[in-house]
Formats: structure tokens, C-alpha cells, sequence
């Protein structure tokens, strides 16, 4: 991790030339370090997740999508401590990495890795992913708005899932983003996509990708659906659909591959201007 920094708008506002990644450890702190694609990868091909402590099976597993809007709501603690007892997986976008949202993802036993997109006035601001299952590797990827300057990241996790009769061994990979808001042309926001999923390219286990992805006009919503079907992926449709709703349009997705929906919608709250999304899966 390179410790040179470029600031921004006065100083609050703060880009790391390498892409910072902050990781929990299992003692209550937190290590700061580059995390490649192309690094996980070399370490994926090197283990042997059937030697995992733990690993996914066939058990329903629990996945809560949240934008938290910098933690700046009120009776936000409340709903993510509520949220983190009872989810296997959360995906974070939003999230300012201050001791009250450490406490409450310790608290639940909760592993984290986050893609800071930032640092404001000490405070890593990006995307996080918990898991109640350390994963095998994670990496991230953080790309910058062409307007306004400020980076988007995304966290790629591979968790191991339980070798089947056969001895086949997989892994599930979980895709938490959130893309380029403010920009004129698609250039940038169709990079952002592609580079994940140029990430995914050899993965052949299931795959969940969800975040908020600023789907805010037909063109974009092309280019998701673009990167969706490269991917083989199928989206989550929410029936009744109560997702936050912005100029008309919903910006919260999620699409799995190689997984078996159980149950899906959104949860009204007061303490975020996004809605989250919960959603049970489960490994066939």
C-alpha cells in the first residue's frame, strides 16, 4: 500500500494511489493492504477449500444488500445491529468505517473486508462485505467518477463451499458494488462492470452480484443487463417490490447464478434513503 495521497476539495477528502483495501482480523483489528484480482486468483488456484474450517453447504444462507448512506440516519445502529444477528452475508454500500459499525459486525461475528473508495477526515468511506465465513480470498477495484473525481469500489469475496459426493470443490463468489453515479457518457460506468467481470471470467461456481449500481436510465440498465448475461446471471425480482425509488428508478440489485431463491424482498426503513434488500438462497 502506497502511502502517498492525492487530496481533495480542501483537504476532507483524501485518494490513496493504490486502491485500499481494510480487512477485520479474528482478533478485533484491522489491517490495511492492496488486494488484487489477479493476486486472489493465484490464491484460489493454490487452495484446497476442501481443507476450509468452514464452508458452505446446502442450508439456506441469509444475504442482506444495504445502502447505509454514510451512517448519517437516524436509528441506523439499531436496524444494521437487527440486520447482522440475522444474516449470513451483508453487503454494505456507503459505509464510513468508524468503531460503531466495527463494534456491531464484531459484535454479530462477523468477518469484513472493504474497498475504501476514500478517506474523509480519517475515515475509510467505500464498500463492505461480512461474512460469517471467512473467505478463501477477496479482492477490490475501485474506479473513479469522471465528474466529480470521487471514487466507486466494488468487493469480489470467494467463499468455500463444502465438497459435494462427487469430490467436486467450488466456491461462491459475491460480488458487493457500487457504481459510477455522475457521469455524462458510459464510458467509465461500462468499464467499472467489465473489470468485474473480467475478475469472474474463470469462475464457474454460483455467483452473486448486488449493490447499488445508480441504474438511473434505460442506457444504464443496458449496460448492467450487458454484464449480467455475460455472466450468466438472472436478477432477483422483488414481488411486492417496496426498493427506495430514485428519480423514478430503482438503483438496488441483485443476481445470483447456480443458486436456488428461497425468499426475497426489501425492508422499509427511515434510517437510510435506501431501502435494503434480504434475500435466502441456497447451494443446490
Amino acid at each position: 500500500m502506497s502511502s502517498v495521497a492525492i487530496p481533495l476539495l480542501c483537504g476532507c477528502i483524501v485518494l490513496t494511489v493504490e486502491p485500499r483495501a481494510v480487512v477485520s482480523g479474528p482478533d478485533g483489528t484491522a489491517r490495511v493492504m492492496t488486494l488484487k484480482c489477479d493476486a486472489a486468483d493465484r490464491v484460489l488456484q493454490a487452495t484446497d477449500n476442501g481443507d476450509a474450517a468452514d464452508a458452505l453447504d446446502n442450508r439456506p444462507l441469509r444475504i442482506l444488500i444495504w445502502n447505509i448512506h454514510k451512517e448519517g440516519d437516524f436509528g441506523w445502529q439499531r436496524d444494521l445491529s437487527t440486520f447482522a444477528a440475522a444474516s449470513d452475508v451483508m453487503l454494505l454500500q456507503e459505509t464510513a468505517l468508524q468503531p460503531p459499525l466495527r463494534n456491531i459486525l464484531d459484535n454479530a461475528g462477523l468477518s469484513w473486508v472493504m474497498a475504501s473508495s476514500f478517506l474523509f477526515d480519517s475515515d475509510d468511506i467505500g464498500v463492505l462485505t461480512a461474512t460469517r465465513i471467512a473467505p478463501l480470498a477477496s479482492c477490490t477495484q475501485r474506479a473513479v467518477e469522471p465528474l466529480i473525481r470521487i471514487p466507486k469500489s466494488a468487493v469480489i469475496s470467494w467463499l468455500p463451499i463444502a465438497p459435494t459426493r462427487a469430490g467436486m470443490r467450488e466456491t461462491l463468489a459475491i460480488i458487493n458494488v457500487h457504481t459510477i453515479n455522475f457521469e455524462l457518457s458510459l464510458e467509465t460506468y461500462r468499464a467499472q462492470l467489465k473489470a468485474i467481470a473480467d475478475a469472474l471470467a474463470g469462475h464457474r461456481g454460483p455467483i452473486i452480484f448486488a449493490g447499488d449500481f445508480n441504474t438511473w436510465s434505460d442506457a444504464r440498465d443496458r449496460v448492467v443487463a450487458e454484464t449480467a448475461a455475460r455472466l450468466a446471471l438472472i436478477e432477483l425480482d422483488l414481488r411486492p417490490d417496496q426498493r427506495a425509488v430514485f428519480f423514478g428508478r430503482h438503483l438496488d440489485h441483485i443476481f445470483i447464478r447456480g443458486l436456488q431463491m428461497i425468499d426475497v424482498g426489501a425492508i422499509p426503513v427511515t434510517s437510510s434513503d435506501h431501502n435494503p434488500l434480504a434475500a435466502t438462497l441456497r447451494i443446490p
